[in-house]
């Protein structure tokens, strides 16, 4: 949700004011709801304006029209649901994909691929991933490629997990011209010379496949088996990698972590995880109540899916369950999504979080307090809205408490809040990236700091521009 803010202002001078040559904010679609949509749905007239400006502005976002229209996303007619091929295997491929449609920086360029995941439960299922590529890699001194040889062809590879970007397959991020995360992660990887492997999660991308939202052990299945089947078919890639990722891609990256203490791959050099989810329900609750309402609802939507007891009416009212088929028959995305889910009407049932499936999944989805391979960096705003820093710090040092021989670095920054600290962070993230390709040692033992602005200020509330094609 950590783009929610800028796209409401933009939202706003959309709706309120008078548009101008260039302005960036102008969307390409002209949605509006229907009265029957309105009625079951109970949206105020404000409301419904809101969604509709939300929905276009998600919809001007798409790289090249609906998923559903997008042939690339259609699962090849070989794959046999009942007889899948194992995990990490390559579908499909577009060795090649028309950057004219994304934003990317000039000098990038990027593939796009289906793979088999893995759900929770162990069944394979299909889902798809892009990777960015750089003009030409950054060299280490003993990178393997596919071929097991070394040489100055082998990209590093970075796994990197995305951010809420919503639970209907048209918020794949491989879909989006700005892949999401833009310069807070992708774009400044890539010019960096790594190649960035990032899954869509199950459910985002490929129609038909549930996307169990926010259970962060099976999108760190989808985030290892996208890496291992791009560097099945990529022998350029490096068989070594880096795990990432920043807010739910934060906790996914964490999650990796714990998966990598369990099932061990080999190449696995260390996660960053940057405003993770640790206690998941400790941070919601300390959220606003629209991104409360909107978090809990995507974890509801797909949760029947790893927990067939669960029905969505065990957490959400009657009128949380229109406004979220609304949201799945109009394929919205976070935005829009969480501009219905304000604290005016009542989504969330009292004591949901109280029940026998409230506790099922925090003992699955959270984070900390369990093994985890290291190297980890964590790397956490102090005034974070989303991944509340009290409850990260928490889990950090019962973490630590536990596992006293792993090595996890936490650092936090003052004044910085949920995704600016990927850009007051950047330098620290970077070397230390550089640093496991390079092969240098990290002790053992955890480390904590808190840092504060070298200048006496922070410019750390919020991002305030975006990107968008010029044409």
């Amino acid at each position: 949700m950590s783009t929610f803010m800028l796209v409401i202002t933009c939202i706003y001078v959309l709706l309120f004011a008078r548009p101008t040559f260039g302005q960036t904010c102008l969307p390409n679609s002209n949605f509006t709801l229907t009265s029957q949509q309105i009625q079951a749905a109970k949206l105020s007239p404000a409301e419904a304006k809101l969604f509709e400006a939300a929905l276009n502005l998600e919809r001007s976002s798409y790289a090249d029209g609906f998923v559903h229209d997008d042939a690339f996303y259609d699962v090849p007619t070989s794959f046999d649901p009942a007889n899948p091929p194992p995990p990490g295997t390559i579908l499909k491929v577009e060795a090649l994909t028309n950057t004219t449609l994304y934003t990317i920086p000039p000098s990038l360029t990027m593939s796009r691929f289906l793979y088999t995941s893995e759900t929770l439960n162990g069944t394979s299922i299909p889902a798809s991933a892009y990777i960015l590529w750089p003009y030409t890699p950054r060299k280490f001194a003993g990178l393997t490629c596919g071929t097991n040889s070394t040489g100055s062809t082998t990209f590093p590879v970075v796994g990197l997990a995305h951010g809420t970007s919503g639970q209907t397959p048209e918020c794949a991020c491989s879909h989006i011209r700005n892949l999401c995360d833009e310069f807070h992660e992708p774009f400044a990887l890539a010019l960096s010379g790594y190649a960035v492997v990032a899954p869509d999660y199950a459910g985002l991308g490929v129609s038909g496949v549930p996307s169990p939202y926010f259970v962060l052990p099976a999108q760190a299945n989808d985030l290892i088996h996208a890496v291992q089947a791009a560097q099945s078919h990529f022998p350029s890639l490096s068989k070594e990698f880096v795990i990432m990722g920043q807010s739910q891609g934060g906790g996914v990256a964490w999650s990796y972590a714990q998966r990598q203490a369990e099932r061990p791959v080999p190449g696995y050099l260390g996660t960053v995880a940057a405003s993770p989810f640790t206690d998941i329900f400790g941070s919601i609750a300390a959220d606003i109540q629209s991104e409360n309402n909107a978090r809990v609802v995507g974890i509801a939507q797909g949760l029947n899916t790893v927990l067939e007891s669960f029905q969505l009416s065990d957490w959400i009212t009657d009128l949380g369950i229109e406004r979220l088929r609304l949201i799945q028959q109009v394929g919205a995305c976070t935005t829009s999504a969480t501009s219905i889910g304000g604290s005016a009407v009542q989504i969330l049932k009292y004591g949901w979080n109280y029940t026998s499936s409230a506790r099922w999944y925090q003992n699955v989805a959270d984070n900390g307090r369990k093994p985890f391979g290291g190297p980890m960096l964590v790397l956490q705003g102090d005034i974070d809205g989303n991944a509340y820093a009290p409850v990260t710090f928490a889990a950090v040092n019962a973490t630590c408490a536990m596992f006293p021989r792993n090595s996890l670095h936490y650092i936090q920054y003052t004044n910085i809040s949920h995704v600016p600290v990927l850009y007051s962070s950047q330098h620290v993230w970077m070397d230390w990236i550089r640093d496991r390709f390079a092969g240098v040692k990290v002790p053992e033992g955890c480390v904590k700091e808190v840092l504060y602005p070298a200048t006496g200020f922070a410019n750390g509330a919020g991002q305030n521009w975006g990107i968008q094609l010029v044409v």
